[in-house]
């Protein structure tokens, strides 16, 4: 893995991992927010105590700050990407050269994962490119085989009940959006 990390880049990890004692892998910002990706196992050090490492960066950045913990397994660093989000089920697949990431998600949680304006799928493309072999990420909504209505006479119940989860669904999203990224959430199933 080699990552191009400009003057800001280093500056911004290094006094991060002084503050934390972690070891961060990338970094990568935006006006908004910095995102940190923390070596596997130091998690913990970065997030603090209580959370108090993460509350004296945002204060020191100014903007947002959002940890990721890194994994070799790319399957698991995509899940740790979206957490707390529960993906379905995720999978690669080799085009050539290229690797394509799938994600199965609840499609109440489509907005969750593409962000608004498709911000936050571009943002895990990008991260997950620098730090793999990866180079897409495909996003599908709806249930497994196994999870599907078995019986004809359920879907119209099944119907039904998704159409009257159109706010629980708006909740849902605002609230998983609006969670702190770093939190004992993060860690994986």
């Amino acid at each position: 893995m080699r990552i191009k990390l400009n003057t800001e880049d280093i500056m911004r990890i290094s006094l991060f991992e002084k503050m934390t004692g972690a070891d961060v892998i990338d970094s990568v910002a935006d006006e908004e927010k910095i995102t940190f990706v923390i070596k596997e196992g130091d998690i913990g050090a970065a997030i603090g105590k209580g959370g108090e490492n993460v509350r004296n960066a945002t204060e020191k950045f100014g903007r947002k700050i959002d940890l990721i913990e890194y994994s070799d397994d790319v399957k698991q660093f995509i899940r740790n990407i979206f957490a707390p989000v529960e993906l379905e089920d995720v999978w690669t697949k080799k085009f050539g050269d290229d690797l394509v990431v799938y994600l199965r998600i609840h499609p109440k949680l489509r907005r969750a994962i593409i962000g608004d304006k498709g911000k936050k799928i571009d943002s895990a493309v990008d991260l997950v490119s620098r730090l793999s072999g990866v180079k897409n990420i495909k996003v599908i909504a709806g249930l497994r085989k196994d999870k599907k209505v078995a019986k004809k006479e359920e879907a119209p119940a099944k119907a039904e009940e998704a159409k009257t989860d159109v706010k629980e669904v708006k909740a849902e999203a605002e609230k998983v959006e609006k969670a702190p990224e770093a939190t004992e959430t993060q860690k994986t199933e």
